[in-house]
């Protein structure tokens, strides 16, 4: 689900959508360099109807895959980065408990759903992860 502005129209379409919304600039990092910029789904793509702006994050390739991993989510009380505890010591700890830059328009805000979404199944990932390592 990798949307970087290459492909097709609909897929073109929500990224710049996003960039627009977002003002050309990562939502977790404030990265402004365009061509590193992905369209992120916080609810998996299941069809056109996914390409909608609330369901969507501006964010730079590699945070976007650590979000599509699991590994980093936003929480969904405070609308802050949360990143998974075996990251944090990496240069990515940096961004716990970062809030979330909000889109230019408060209508083009996430939806809290879907990232509650988001979040429920990257905790639910994340202890059964825990569960299943030797102590």
């Amino acid at each position: 689900d990798r949307s970087s502005g290459r492909g097709d129209g609909m897929v073109l379409a929500f990224r710049n959508a996003l960039l627009s919304a977002y003002d050309h600039a990562c939502a977790i990092s404030g990265c402004s360099v365009t061509e590193v910029l992905e369209a992120a789904h916080i609810e998996p793509y299941t069809g056109d109807d996914s390409n909608n702006v609330r369901n969507g994050l501006l964010l730079r390739t590699d945070l976007h895959t650590l979000f599509d991993y699991g590994l980093l989510w936003i929480n969904p009380s405070n609308l802050h980065v949360e990143v998974a505890p075996s990251l944090r010591a990496t240069l990515y700890g940096e961004f716990h408990d970062h809030p979330l830059r909000r889109p230019i328009d408060p209508r083009y805000a996430p939806l809290r759903r879907s990232v509650q979404l988001h979040y429920d199944r990257c905790c639910a990932s994340l202890s059964a992860a825990q569960r299943s390592s030797p102590p």
